[in-house]
């Protein structure tokens, strides 16, 4: 199996190099902006220039050994906020460097290309949400999301696949964004005070899951749009109170909040759990909090 990884040392990125770096007859090309003590790396960094983006993306791609392989894309602006102001990055990166990289690959020999999009393409009013639900963002970052998916789907090219996951948490790279557990965990583990919101609710995703699941779908050859996540729906307080209750830290250190209560650039969607019901079609499956809660300690 040939896999180019876009993004290798992003949060996804990093925990697909750890899995498929460890499957035996894998041969894993590692693409992104910074060096790597462990691994080879194709230099590669969207420009902020959507004049030179075409002209990059064709540069990267002379770079890579595209047939029979399994390209997948992490390479996105995640953060919400700075999404919201730095729009023009938020567009190259999110959607416009999606279309260039697919332009520049169709006519080769690869096998599939896997690409991300979010849960965040949704307006929150209507969950769970299933493939076929309405798409209606309340934010940039889940428009810029959207526009991508729309591109890619309008290829009707069999070799795409779209994989949505939901909020997720794990082992937090070196360098990387704390996700919602990992700083839950740090702060009650110091003992620190925390606000948390008790009324957006998702159905949070254990990364290892996802990369077993994108195992899995390259096993089937999928074909489309998938949603991912994990079966579990928590407010960001009940999150809190259930990992203080599985670490045994005090449940006092937490207090709720409304979303209205907290000052943020960006609109969130309310509650966007998804119907998990096709990924589970596909035999895969996923693992409660209490079952990782001891990895991420």
């Amino acid at each position: 199996m040939k896999i180019i990884l876009l993004g290798f040392n992003s949060f996804t990125g990093s925990s697909i190099s750890e899995y498929f770096g460890s499957k035996p007859g894998v041969m894993l090309t590692h693409v992104g902006r910074q060096k790597s003590a462990l691994h080879q790396v194709v230099k590669f960094e969207v420009p902020g220039n959507i004049s030179m983006l075409e002209q990059s993306v064709s540069n990267l791609v002379k770079q890579l050994s595209l047939d029979d392989s399994i390209i997948i894309n992490c390479i996105s602006m995640g953060d919400v906020d700075k999404c919201e102001v730095e729009k023009n990055s938020c567009k190259i990166q999110n959607h416009l460097f999606v279309e260039a990289l697919y332009r520049n690959i169709k006519k080769s020999k690869f096998k599939k290309l896997i690409h991300f999009s979010t849960n965040a393409v949704y307006d929150g009013n209507n969950a769970p949400y299933k493939e076929i639900s309405d798409c209606f963002p309340v934010n940039f970052y889940g428009l810029t999301k959207l526009k991508a998916d729309q591109f890619l789907l309008e290829q009707k090219d069999p070799r795409l696949m779209l994989i949505r996951p939901i909020t997720m948490y794990g082992k937090v790279p070196e360098g990387g964004r704390p996700n919602p557990v990992s700083m839950i965990i740090e702060r009650l583990k110091n003992n620190q005070p925390l606000t948390l919101v008790d009324d957006v609710l998702v159905n949070i995703l254990y990364v290892g899951d996802l990369v077993r699941a994108i195992n899995r779908l390259i096993e089937i050859d999928f074909k489309g749009l998938i949603n991912i996540s994990g079966d579990e729906v928590y407010s960001r307080y009940e999150l809190g109170l259930k990992i203080a209750k599985l670490i045994g830290s005090k449940e006092d250190l937490i207090s709720s909040a409304t979303s209205t209560e907290f000052e943020t650039i960006a609109n969130r969607p309310i509650n966007t759990s998804f119907d998990n019901t096709l990924m589970k079609s596909m035999r895969i499956e996923t693992h409660k909090l209490k079952q990782v809660i001891s990895k991420l300690l």
